[in-house]
């Protein structure tokens, strides 16, 4: 019962207050979740206030509170829905570019060096990204290095550390003109699908979140969202190829069309499912979901519709969409209230 640290991700607000009585801590974490939810600015002063008359309140009648069980509100940030993006921006990089290279026999040296340099960089910042979104980031190796296999926090970080090193390997190889092991490729593109779904995995494992239950659906999307955003940055790199992705990834943004409406629309479940769906319509973030959707689906598809010649841009405002679905799909369920 002891919340003068604070809850969860509220311990660093908790801190900062000199006083440290639990009844004010407990409504900065109430404080912070109207917030969350409505999109309204904490105001201090009014915790203040109802701080300094609850405890003359309890001072009067000589009651203490001695125990409950706070909101730890939303403890997935902004950070994880940009680290699932960036994960996808890297894994169906390569993947695409596996797709080119054994199909097409297009990409040369530089453009492979290109690919491999930008799939680095994208890992990098999925690392920072975990990394930030932890309390103790001074923890992070603990998750590598005392393991529980059981937790697919631990599986998802060997597979991430895996894929970025097996792309280190073979940026090795084409920088000094070795031809690229097809062994080592498909090991390779195996870890690439690994990383790009095993979130899906990992959010099922939350069991009283019931909107991310349905892994393999969601791992299916994942991977969707994965090659659109690869196919985008491989027409980023090799411009010439573009006209080539206008059929994969037209069924690529329909099929993540599909799989939203299907979740949205046509979706039974319990009544906490079914509260994250209202909330992601009609709720305070429902407009990052249908700018997701907008961006995302709609005007893509309107493009490539009119213009294929546009596909880039088409592919590049499905990336956007991404994240701005992903945000609201993994912020909702944590707001819904477990008791």
């Amino acid at each position: 019962s002891e919340q003068s640290s604070g809850v969860g991700h509220f311990a660093k607000y908790a801190e900062q207050r000199v006083a440290d009585s639990d009844t004010e801590n407990l409504l900065i974490q109430l404080a912070m979740e109207t917030s969350a939810k409505t999109g309204k600015p904490i105001d201090q002063r009014a915790i203040d206030s109802v701080a300094q008359e609850i405890q003359q309140d309890l001072d009067a009648q000589g009651v203490r509170r001695v125990y409950d069980s706070p909101s730890k509100g939303v403890l997935w940030g902004w950070e994880v829905p940009a680290y699932v993006w960036t994960k996808a921006i890297a894994t169906g990089t390569f993947l695409m570019m596996m797709v080119l290279q054994y199909m097409n026999d297009f990409l040369d040296r530089s453009l492979q060096l290109t690919g491999l340099i930008s799939i680095l960089i994208f890992m990098a910042i999925t690392g920072l990204l975990l990394v930030i979104d932890l309390d103790r980031p001074d923890r992070f190796l603990y998750v590598l290095l005392r393991p529980q296999w059981k937790s697919w926090l631990v599986r998802g970080a060997y597979i991430i550390t895996g894929f970025s090193g097996l792309v280190t390997a073979k940026l090795i190889l084409i920088y000094f003109e070795y031809d690229s092991w097809l062994v080592l490729d498909m090991i390779i593109s195996i870890f690439a699908v690994m990383g790009a779904v095993y979130t899906a995995f990992l959010f099922a494992q939350a069991r009283a979140r019931d909107l991310w239950q349905a892994a393999w659906l969601n791992a299916l999307h994942m991977l969707v969202h994965a090659l659109i955003a690869g196919t985008t940055v491989i027409m980023i790199i090799v411009p010439e190829m573009a006209s080539l992705m206008v059929k994969g990834i037209s069924v690529f943004i329909i099929i993540n069309f599909i799989l939203i409406l299907k979740e949205i629309l046509f979706s039974e479940g319990t009544v906490d499912k079914r509260k994250s769906i209202d909330l992601i319509l009609k709720g305070y973030y429902s407009k990052y979901f249908w700018i997701g959707l907008s961006i995302g689906s709609a005007i893509p598809i309107f493009i490539l519709i009119l213009n294929p010649n546009l596909i880039l841009i088409a592919g590049i405002c499905a990336t956007i969409g991404i994240f701005f679905t992903e945000f609201v799909r993994i912020r909702i369920p944590q707001m819904i209230s477990l008791s």
